[in-house]
């Protein structure tokens, strides 16, 4: 630090000259007139001048406003305006150090007009918010917020050796905006990497800045190289759009677009749009996935939804993502709701298509009316009242995609009627709970004996009640000192049952199949369980003990009085693929959850088929958590079966992912495979590493597919620079979204 002013030889403060021009006297530290505007006050070594100019040697610190500039050397200069006012120009050499808020410029000499700001920075480097540095041959600081700079160069990396810059022939920096160069080469530590005639490098605080984001790079055994760019444009706080390109050298060209807002809560959405083109010329095919919220006037609620795309073989081949390349649905729905009071009116007009080998089946509302009310006491009583009442037109049935002569599509109204009574009752040692409940409801059109529309209209009218019963429970405390998982165990054993009545329904076989409502027919059933559990005293929040519930045991079965109601049971997955003859009895179902950490849940669900001595479905699945990643595996089986003489193959597939992070914020690992072990076939595999320093990340992935025909191996690289954010696969898991919201961009 300097010491005080007056002592010899050390710096003093020295005012700028007057605006009559008359300079201050060698060592005098006489006060001179202020600028008009601003007060500039300057220490130095020695200083001295001549009228219009005066010079400072040594450690020179200027500080004028929110400026400050620093050198060895610095000389002000005055000169007359046209308009009578004086001008003022600060030369500076040696070490200058510029700085300006959060704008930090050094080089070798400056030229600065104090009233305009306009100056030049001679091999100069510095740095601006947020994070970014920079350097030039010059820099001319064209105002307060622009700057122009030859030989450029720019990064956001804060090493002191830098691992990774653009450098540019010129380039114009806007403070809080973006950095606009041309001519770019961008290296990794000193090695070029590749050529850019023009970029935008964005600095400004929220990282949304318009340009093309980082392109992605790629290799499939099928498509070929694959090259994507995009240009994400930022419109507003609260509004964007990226577009981008795809090629594929051995597939085609892929378009892309995204359109993303995100308004006063709940009103958000996302349009995503994917087009692309066969290099042999073929037709267009096409990938949508819309999702979308808003709030309407008049307390409505409006949403939007669709997931559309141009055929399945075109989904199963292109989708990089398993869970959309394996689906054989596509929807779109626009809803729109308000609530009236403890009433819910909803419009809905919706499609959904699902895929079958030679058919697609059709399911749509063209619309739906719908009022319904939750649950609701009546007073004191305790009676919970509810109700569901609907009016709808509906098209369904089967197209056949080879011959549309063969299309089986019905379209007819619907008109459903469905309140319910119920009294939950609590004692000692039970709950009941009866239920009441009716239903009528009207079809404009029925089914003939061939399974074709006859043109008549039917009404459907039943009534049902059932009783849920639960206890009683019986319990035994178990004390086990010294246990190293708990000292104090408790088991907790108990049935449940529920008597289920429902009147015949008339003409059965003549209702139009749309959905559950249509399927319920007349039964007369119980379903029974045993229920137990263990608890156990773990040390909770503030170190005390508390009862935790670790395991969960359900196992259940259904008698029907009719054999015929089984089928439709949809409490049982697999009721529906009957090997042999009906019974009474569903099959035997067991649901265990075990759960002995918080971090670490498992569950074992499995169907068995006394009567054919057959376990119809099984699965199994565990979920690890940790402060460094995750794991899950799940296990699914089926027996073989047939339904109405036609085989229904086994299946036995695994599924499991795992996140890692093998060092923290640094490095991570994520895995996800499928294996299918009917045909002992590894059906998809994906792996991602991903690396990250302090100014960049770069991610590897490896993609594997071998099902529906479809094999093939995929290898994707890409970077990410700090400010610059990068762009995600638009058929992938991420569907196009940049790296960071709004990602930053570059041209």
């Amino acid at each position: 630090m300097p010491p005080e002013a007056g002592e010899p030889g050390r710096p003093q403060e020295e005012p700028a000259p007057t605006r009559r021009g008359k300079p201050a006297r060698p060592g005098s530290a006489a006060p001179a007139e202020a600028p008009a505007s601003e007060e500039t006050r300057i220490k130095a070594d020695t200083f001295g001048g001549t009228p219009g100019h005066a010079w400072y040697r040594g450690f020179v610190d200027l500080t004028a406003g929110e400026t400050r500039i620093q050198s060895d050397r610095m000389d002000l200069y005055e000169t007359e305006k046209p308009d009578g006012g004086k001008g003022r120009k600060v030369v500076a050499e040696g070490n200058v150090v510029f700085m300006r808020g959060d704008e930090r410029l050094s080089g070798s000499r400056m030229t600065l007009d104090m009233d305009t700001g306009v100056g030049v920075f001679e091999d100069a480097l510095g740095y601006v918010q947020p994070g970014v540095f920079v350097e030039g041959r010059t820099i001319e600081r064209l105002s307060a917020d622009t700057y122009r700079i030859e030989g450029a160069k720019f990064t956001s990396c804060a090493q002191p050796d830098p691992r990774w810059a653009f450098g540019a022939s010129s380039a114009r920096l806007e403070v809080g905006d973006k950095i606009v160069a041309k001519n770019v080469v961008f290296r990794i530590k000193q090695v070029p990497a590749f050529y850019l005639p023009y970029i935008v490098y964005p600095v400004r605080e929220d990282q949304r800045s318009s340009g093309l984001l980082f392109p992605s790079f790629g290799y499939s055994s099928l498509r070929g190289v694959n090259v994507g760019e995009a240009f994400y444009w930022a419109m507003g706080r609260s509004f964007d759009q990226t577009f981008s390109v795809d090629n594929y050298s051995k597939y085609g060209y892929g378009f892309g677009h995204e359109f993303r807002y995100a308004a006063a809560p709940p009103s958000r959405g996302t349009f995503q749009t994917y087009v692309f083109q066969p290099r042999d010329g073929g037709e267009l095919d096409y990938d949508l996935d819309w999702q979308a919220q808003q709030q309407l006037p008049l307390k409505l609620r409006g949403s939007v939804s669709v997931r559309q795309y141009s055929n399945l073989l075109f989904q199963q081949r292109v989708q990089d993502s398993f869970n959309l390349a394996t689906t054989r649905s596509r929807r779109a729905a626009l809803n729109l709701q308000r609530s009236l009071g403890p009433t819910n009116l909803q419009l809905l007009a919706d499609s959904n298509d699902t895929f079958f080998s030679r058919q697609t089946r059709v399911n749509r509302h063209l619309p739906l009316l719908r009022l319904s009310m939750a649950p609701q006491r009546l007073g004191a009583s305790g009676v919970a009242f509810r109700y569901d009442m609907r009016a709808e037109r509906l098209e369904n049935g089967t197209k056949n995609d080879a011959d549309s002569n063969r299309n089986r599509l019905n379209r007819y109204s619907r008109f459903d009627v469905n309140p319910e009574l119920s009294r939950p009752i609590s004692l000692a040692f039970l709950q009941l709970t009866p239920q009441l409940e009716g239903r009528y409801t009207y079809y404009s059109d029925s089914l003939g004996s061939n399974n074709r529309p006859t043109g008549a209209s039917l009404q459907r009218a039943y009534f049902e009640s059932s009783l849920e019963l639960r206890g009683p429970t019986f319990a035994r405390v178990f004390n086990t000192p010294g246990n190293f998982y708990s000292e104090k165990y408790k088991h907790v054993i108990g049935p449940e049952a529920t008597y289920r009545y429902r009147s015949a329904v008339e003409d059965f076989s003549s209702i139009p199949r749309f959905d559950a409502v249509d399927t319920l027919r007349g039964t007369n059933q119980i379903q029974y369980a045993l229920v137990q559990s263990l608890l156990a005293k773990r040390s909770g929040p503030g170190g005390k003990d508390t009862p935790y519930e670790f395991l969960t045991w359900r196992v259940g079965q259904t008698y029907y009085v009719d054999q015929a109601s089984r089928e439709f049971d949809p409490d049982y997955s697999s009721n529906n693929f009957e090997a042999g003859g009906l019974s009474n009895l569903s099959p035997l179902q067991s649901r265990l959850k075990l759960q002995p950490t918080p971090r670490l849940r498992t569950s074992f669900d499995l169907e068995y088929d006394l009567q054919q001595s057959l376990v119809r479905s099984l699965s199994l699945g565990a979920n690890l958590s940790g402060e460094r990643g995750d794991m899950q595996v799940s296990w699914s089986r089926s027996a073989e079966q047939t339904r109405n003489n036609r085989r229904i193959p086994p299946r036995s597939s695994v599924r499991g992912s795992l996140r890692l992070e093998v060092l923290p914020e640094r490095l991570s690992l994520d895995v996800q495979a499928d294996y299918d072990f009917v045909s002992n076939t590894m059906v998809h595999s994906t792996g991602r590493l991903r690396y990250d320093v302090q100014c960049c990340g770069f991610l590897a992935e490896v993609i594997r597919y071998d099902f529906n025909e479809r094999v093939e191996q995929q290898f994707r690289f890409s970077i990410e620079l700090a400010n610059i954010g990068s762009f995600g696969n638009f058929n992938g898991e991420e569907r196009g979204q940049p790296q960071r919201l709004g990602g930053s961009s570059f041209k």
